[in-house]
């Protein structure tokens, strides 16, 4: 492997942009805002220095971006025109300034170190250090992560019909890392009849762990991965469009697992319609009781939204959701009504 420093101008990061590729685990595009661009503008402006960017040189002399999207977006998102500057004066596009300012911020040098023949774990690795100071959520970590569970979660399970159809952000690998957690709980329960937390560290291991499974490992990898696209199967068949009224992580994870205990209960026409009923009626019930503030009624139904808002990814608080979801679940199949409600 190599590695040597460069200095680029700006007007040579434009020139090479359709050059540029990002590799599939960097963080998602034009995450900042235009107040963040629009200062990374006014430090080029007044020759401030900003963090260099780290390329890694492939065939034909093109570049994958290891760190320093966002500044890139932002650069070239200003040269065309998409966002003012106006921190200093009325607001300007790049057009609209003057010769001088332009000739200025297509002079501008920035420090790039370029890699060639590094190895991909190798970039991966630098990626994730390189994003240490910079608040890195869970799915981008995800993201930057290789091997069978990656796969099977970002590419499987986050493409499924049910989990388009939830009305979870796609930001930033928010509905992935659900995926994750739903996941690393029908595993772990599978594997030692217990629920998992699902922190962000949690998920990381679960992925290393699933990474290259082996013998009884693979077996047992392919076995669960079926019945995790069988269940998401089963909820879409459950739910279809009406998956998008599903807004909770910690509620979505909550009615999967148990809709995975108790699947050949839910088989029917008859039984699914049953289901999808309850799960919407208990999530009316619990907004309705929240709306009520000091006037609430129910207290089951209080202690459960607790159980969601509160430390939601405990391993304690899964398995006293899942418990209490087991226990409405029955009694509404017996009564047609919420647990607590008269």
């Amino acid at each position: 492997m190599k590695r040597s420093v460069e200095e680029w101008t700006v007007d040579r990061l434009k020139k090479y942009s359709p050059r540029i590729d990002f590799p599939e685990y960097q963080r998602q595009p034009k995450l900042w805002s235009d107040e963040k661009k629009e200062l990374l503008i006014d430090s080029i402006l007044r020759d401030i220095d900003i963090p260099k960017l780290y390329f890694n040189r492939v065939k034909d002399g093109d570049f994958e971006v290891v760190d320093g999207q966002q500044r890139l977006w932002a650069i070239w998102q200003f040269l065309d025109n998409e966002y003012p500057y106006e921190l200093n004066g009325p607001p300007r596009t790049f057009a609209k300034m003057s010769s001088a300012e332009q000739k200025q911020i297509l002079g501008y040098k920035l420090q790039v170190t370029v890699f060639e023949d590094a190895d991909d774990d190798y970039l991966r690795e630098l990626f994730l250090r390189l994003q240490l100071g910079l608040l890195l959520v869970t799915g981008e970590k995800l993201n930057a992560t290789t091997g069978k569970m990656k796969e099977f979660v970002f590419d499987d399970l986050a493409a499924h019909d049910f989990v388009k159809a939830i009305s979870i952000p796609k930001r930033r690998y928010a509905k992935e890392t659900l995926c994750a957690q739903i996941s690393i709980n029908s595993f772990t329960r599978a594997k030692l009849k217990t629920f998992a937390r699902t922190r962000g560290e949690d998920l990381l291991v679960f992925f290393r762990d699933y990474a290259t499974p082996q013998g009884s490992d693979l077996t047992f990898f392919n076995a669960r991965t079926k019945v995790v696209r069988s269940t998401f199967d089963g909820l879409w068949e459950c739910f279809d469009l009406r998956a998008k009224d599903l807004t909770n992580r910690s509620y979505v994870l909550s009615i999967y697992l148990l809709f995975e205990e108790i699947g050949d209960k839910v088989k029917t026409k008859e039984a699914r319609k049953e289901f999808e009923q309850f799960v919407f009626k208990l999530w009316r019930r619990l907004k309705e009781e929240v709306d009520a503030g000091i006037d609430r009624k129910n207290r089951e139904l209080y202690a459960f939204e607790t159980m969601l808002s509160s430390a939601p990814g405990e391993k304690y608080q899964i398995e006293r959701r899942h418990e209490k979801l087991l226990e409405y679940y029955g009694h509404y199949v017996k009564t047609e009504k919420i647990a607590g409600d008269k």
